[in-house]
């Protein structure tokens, strides 16, 4: 399991944010969860993630585990950055 404190750029479009990250997450095998403020969410659940309310500049813990959990901190990394 990995786990990483990420910083989300300001310049991304929170009302692209979403669907896109969404779309990124569900790209890997490996569960992805996002942690802020105590809420924790399921990085591919549309519902969950709306819910979250993530917005640029925003640092968020991600935790990845599973067989391509390398691969998918360093896509999510990049796509947030």
């Amino acid at each position: 399991m990995l786990t990483k404190e990420i910083t989300v750029a300001q310049k991304k479009d929170s009302g692209k944010l979403i669907p896109l990250l969404v779309q990124k997450a569900s790209q890997y095998k490996s569960t992805i969860h996002f942690t802020a403020d105590s809420k924790t969410v399921n990085a591919k659940s549309i519902m969950g993630m709306l819910n979250f309310g993530i917005v640029s500049g925003s640092t968020i813990t991600a935790e990845i585990d599973g067989e391509d959990e390398e691969e998918a901190m360093t896509g999510i990394e990049e796509f947030l950055a």
